[in-house]
């Protein structure tokens, strides 16, 4: 240890340049492993929150839930369960009726009922009372300035939604989420038609009639819903009229998930083989310059264990500080990013990342001590 030190201090250009090497490695493997996790929670967060151990969905749907459309009766099937009946739709909305670019907002909607165990916690403001009141992710207040009170105007029928509160981070496809009624998410409602200026005849014309949008627009259709959320230990199945899926594998399922997800993980494992091998490299290069001076540490006597015990300890030494100073510049960074960049921070990623850079840096100076262990005193002398 006192050999290392004392020949990092003595040379420390040599040394600042190899820390410099790992801290711009460790800092860009850092940075991407934020943004693929990030991105990867813009597509999930919504779906943890619920809670769920298994997603009901109407069978030949290719499990896709935006795909799926059961009756509102199939929750019968599942009395005996703990289970939050669900809808999803999607649409374009207004800000407060502006229809500017600035002001429009992708949206996922998602009904449940309130008390269900899916139902998100307020975080801020309070629960919606009525059918036109919204709980908004907090997302939407970050990212689009949407505040409590404000109105979220449909772009596909204008119906218009209240938002009365805030809940966590909820995404879905990378969409933020507003929370509705049960009913204010279903297909039903995605068709409704406002009222419009008919004929003034005794029979008004049914194409400029309102749709209701919480019964289906045709009288005597039942009532329904995207798919079923089960909680907790639960013996529901698949079977002929419904596809039940564990929350990961629908999780997998969603569209384009997967494929971004490996191609993230291929790219940044490439990235850490890569630079990893450079800077071992690197390091046995570095070492072995130093031939001629090991020579003479031999010629005085000092053994080949304590030489590669320096070679290794300052390996160590040089890829730790460089780790640490990359961990740091990424919360750094993070710190800086605007909302609407995808980044997290994932501790344990880092460490494991972290750890990859140590080991594969260690075995470069392995390598690097035994070619040291080589040195013939005599021919250095020479």
């Amino acid at each position: 240890m006192f050999l290392a030190l004392k020949e990092m201090k003595k040379d420390k250009g040599r040394f600042l340049l190899i820390i410099s090497i790992v801290v711009l490695i460790s800092y860009l493997v850092f940075f991407l492993t934020g943004l693929a996790y990030g991105l990867a929670k813009d597509n999930t967060s919504a779906v943890e929150k619920w809670g769920a151990d298994k997603v009901v969905l109407k069978s030949g749907t290719n499990a896709n839930i935006l795909s799926s459309m059961m009756d509102m009766d199939s929750v019968d099937d599942f009395n005996n369960e703990d289970i939050s009946p669900i809808n999803i739709g999607r649409s374009v909305a207004y800000l407060n009726g502006d229809e500017t670019d600035k002001s429009t907002i992708d949206l996922v909607l998602i009904g449940l009922k309130q008390g269900s165990t899916a139902y998100p916690e307020v975080i801020e403001g309070d629960l919606p009372k009525t059918q036109d009141e919204v709980l908004a992710s907090i997302t939407l207040r970050d990212e689009d300035n949407v505040q409590i009170g404000d109105t979220l105007v449909l772009s596909m029928n204008d119906r218009k939604f209240k938002v009365t509160g805030f809940t966590q981070e909820a995404k879905f496809n990378v969409s933020p989420v507003i929370f509705t009624d049960l009913e204010m998410a279903s297909a039903s409602m995605m068709v409704f038609i406002p009222e419009q200026e008919g004929q003034v005849d005794d029979k008004p014309d049914p194409s400029t009639q309102p749709i209701d949008s919480v019964s289906s627009p045709t009288p005597g259709v039942p009532e329904r819903i995207s798919g079923i959320l089960v909680h907790g230990e639960n013996s529901v199945v698949s079977n002929d009229n419904y596809d039940v899926l564990s929350i990961d594998d629908f999780i997998q399922n969603l569209p384009g998930y997967l494929a971004q997800v490996l191609t993230f993980g291929w790219m940044i494992g490439f990235l850490i083989l890569i630079s990893t091998i450079v800077l071992g490299v690197f390091m046995y290069i570095i070492t072995m310059q130093k031939k001629q001076t090991f020579g003479i540490m031999k010629v005085q006597g000092i053994s080949n264990s304590y030489i590669a015990k320096s070679v290794i300890i300052q390996t160590f030494l040089v890829s730790l500080f460089g780790v640490l100073i990359g961990l740091a510049l990424t919360y750094i960074s993070e710190y800086f990013l605007p909302y609407t960049v995808p980044f997290k921070s994932n501790i344990a990623f880092y460490g494991i990342i972290g750890g990859l850079i140590l080991l594969i840096s260690l075995v470069g100076a392995i390598f690097s001590v035994k070619g040291v262990s080589k040195v013939d005193p005599l021919e250095v002398l020479d």
